[in-house]
């Protein structure tokens, strides 16, 4: 999700493609004047300007009028950062995610299609802004109770609402990056899915960098930090040092997250996390307001491998196959070489017998 990181001598930064970064201070919000379009170019140094230009120059082949609209200067430094400016990491990545997205379309996921079953019972939703005016996705584990749902259909539900968080952001205002909040009040061990946990990160690493602004995670249980060890270690620093984990407080009898509200303003926060907004997620309503896209393509297989995944598998097959057939061929080879010893040694031996007749019949 973010650019590979090292840690410098102070404790508190870290060296990034983008010089060093305090991983303990949160970036201010996006500033700008009335009619003012953000640049993205701005504040970049030489060497990363020269490494925007030449990989934009390179995706000058691209005729896809969809894969056109989605290489936007903000897209190309984020992949530029997710691999430290080096283009030619950061070209493979992009063409990678094109790959998937042609294949895939994520964008054309009807909520009220296949997914309807799982995308009712608001385990993901989108709602309202953070104080950075980043989309808000929450994550709500214990709504998640249906049964002998596949894992396919669960990350497909999770895909369509992250484009959904995709489509709300505004790029002339420098808004690139989502707020993702997690409440894990009732949370067992019913509603815990590693499978598609792990094939969700590993979706956000492959095809979505630096999307991921904020992580709140609210009062983890102790079956949390079970998945976290598993899920941590792929995780950089930039990345972990914009996860917090935030325990309530009763006040009034209610459950509140003050420090929530560094985050959200009251106005957007839903009440049973101790904001003001009365809001209850329902699939019909939010239908109402962001209908399905018409679709006239055949329905999509959408498989919860990410490509880079099935490349390494399909690659390791192949080079499996190739071994068994280097194999095969030493074999062969091995064959005829022995035939051909014997034939020589036949031919020889009879070569030797043809002499010695011939010597007897002169003897005779």
């Amino acid at each position: 999700m973010e650019s590979s990181a090292s840690t410098s001598d102070s404790a508190s930064t870290i060296t990034t493609g983008l010089g060093e970064v305090d991983i303990n201070q949160q970036s201010p919000p996006i500033v700008l004047g009335e009619g003012e379009i953000f640049d993205p170019l701005k504040n970049l140094n030489e060497k990363q300007l020269e490494a925007f230009k030449e990989i934009k120059s390179n995706f000058s082949d691209l005729t896809d009028p969809t894969d056109i609209a989605f290489c936007t200067d903000m897209c190309f430094l984020r992949y530029l950062r997710a691999r430290n400016y080096i283009v030619s990491k950061s070209e493979k990545m992009l063409r990678d995610t094109l790959e998937w997205r042609k294949k895939f379309r994520p964008q054309d996921i009807q909520l009220g299609g296949d997914i309807r079953e799982i995308g009712a019972v608001g385990c993901v939703y989108v709602n309202k802004r953070d104080k950075k005016g980043r989309p808000i996705i929450f994550a709500v584990p214990r709504n998640d109770t249906l049964k002998n749902v596949p894992s396919e259909l669960k990350f497909k539900n999770l895909v369509y609402w992250l484009e959904q968080g995709f489509s709300r952001m505004d790029e002339s205002k420098g808004i690139e990056q989502f707020c993702f909040i997690v409440d894990y009040k009732d949370f067992g061990s019913g509603n815990m899915d590693m499978k598609t946990n792990l094939e969700a990160m590993h979706f956000l690493l492959d095809h979505c960098p630096e999307r991921m602004g904020q992580s709140l995670f609210l009062d983890p249980p102790a079956l949390f930090w079970f998945a976290w060890k598993i899920i941590s270690p792929f995780l950089n620093e930039v990345t972990l040092s914009k996860v917090r984990f935030l325990n309530s407080k009763k006040v009034d009898g209610k459950r509140t997250f003050p420090e929530l509200l560094e985050y959200v303003d009251i106005e957007n926060l839903e009440q049973n996390l101790g904001g003001n907004l009365d809001f209850n997620y329902n699939i019909d309503e939010y239908l109402k307001e962001n209908p399905d896209p018409i679709v006239n393509t055949p329905p999509i297989t959408f498989s919860t491998e990410t490509d880079s995944k099935k490349q390494k598998k399909e690659k390791k097959k192949e080079e499996k196959e190739k071994k068994k057939e280097e194999k095969e061929e030493k074999k062969k080879e091995k064959e005829e070489k022995k035939k051909e010893k014997e034939e020589k040694k036949k031919l020889k031996k009879e070569s030797s017998f043809t002499k010695q007749q011939e010597n007897d019949d002169e003897v005779d």
